[in-house]
């Protein structure tokens, strides 16, 4: 594979990932939150299990405890995570919410240095201080609330409190991700969160909550189970582990930028110049924060949305 497929490839999977936030926004019209994240996790499960049955994803023996850790880490990453970034997309944008991925350098940095003692350049900090202040500007200074974003300030919170439940697992989990394949570690993680999402769908059936969403909120459910959370990995771990991380690093830069384009002018969400002084900030601080070291291996926000 040459660089440069290698890099459309990693630009086709950010795309995919930055435009959930703006397809996740229209589902929120048709679902609530909490049922929304369980269709999606349970369509992205029945996935992962059906590219291990066909024989695409390799087969691995995981030892029963290792299951039972990647499964309770599942109810933080994918259970927690999922209601929460649904939740706050419910009160905030989908241009907010894509610029929000920073929240996820900032904590896996964060967490890394006080878990693991991993140093932090002083170019990274100059990442995270920016980052840190372009999130501060854009919450406070950004469009004011509305019907279509009722608290962008707690839509924002719940968003970042999403990306830290990613950032721990990013941490936590990074044994695993050493000796397991990212395939076998996403279908053991969403399984263990379908303890939460089964009686959640349960609930919702009973209720008669899913038959009333029109079929464009099913199509954008869909979309998102299977583009950004099965096509998007395929994707980027296929060309990582060829090409390298640091071409995939580079990549994540087009997330928050496609995210907020489409926000801005495909959803014609309200605009300010605190937003775009926040917006610029970071989109600064991703750019330098995911330079300054050498990068992970797995996207930042990968499924956030």
């Amino acid at each position: 594979m040459s660089r440069l497929q290698a890099l459309f490839l990693l630009l086709v999977a950010n795309v995919l990932w930055g435009s959930s936030h703006a397809i996740g926004k229209l589902a929120i019209d048709s679902f609530d939150p909490l049922i929304l994240a369980g269709i999606r996790v349970s369509i992205a499960t029945a996935c992962f299990w059906g590219l291990r049955i066909s024989g695409i994803s390799p087969r691995e023996g995981v030892p029963r405890r290792d299951v039972l850790v990647l499964g309770s880490l599942g109810l933080l990453t994918v259970a927690c995570a999922q209601f929460l970034d649904y939740r706050g997309l419910s009160l905030t944008t989908a241009t907010d919410s894509s610029l929000m991925i920073i929240g996820e350098v900032i904590g896996t940095t964060v967490l890394a240095w006080l878990f693991a003692r991993e140093f932090i350049s002083p170019q990274k900090r100059i990442g995270l201080v920016l980052g840190i202040v372009g999130v501060v500007v854009l919450t406070l200074g950004g469009a004011p609330d509305s019907s279509y974003a009722p608290n962008r300030a707690l839509g924002n919170t719940f968003v970042l409190l999403a990306l830290l439940c990613e950032s721990i697992f990013t941490v936590l989990g990074a044994h695993y991700v050493q000796r397991f394949q990212p395939l076998t570690i996403l279908r053991w993680t969403y399984t263990g969160s379908m303890l939460v999402w089964l009686p959640v769908l349960w609930w919702a059936y009973s209720t008669n909550q899913i038959a009333a969403a029109p079929w464009e909120a099913w199509g954008a459910v869909v979309y998102m189970a299977i583009a950004t959370s099965v096509v998007s990995y395929l994707l980027w771990f296929w060309v990582i582990r060829s090409a390298g991380a640091s071409l995939g690093a580079i990549s994540l830069f087009v997330q928050p930028v496609v995210g907020s384009l489409i926000g801005l002018f495909v959803l014609a969400e309200p605009q300010s110049p605190g937003l775009y002084i926040g917006a610029a900030l970071i989109l600064a601080a991703m750019l330098i924060a995911t330079l300054a070291d050498r990068p992970p291996t797995a996207p930042t926000s990968a499924d956030t949305v």
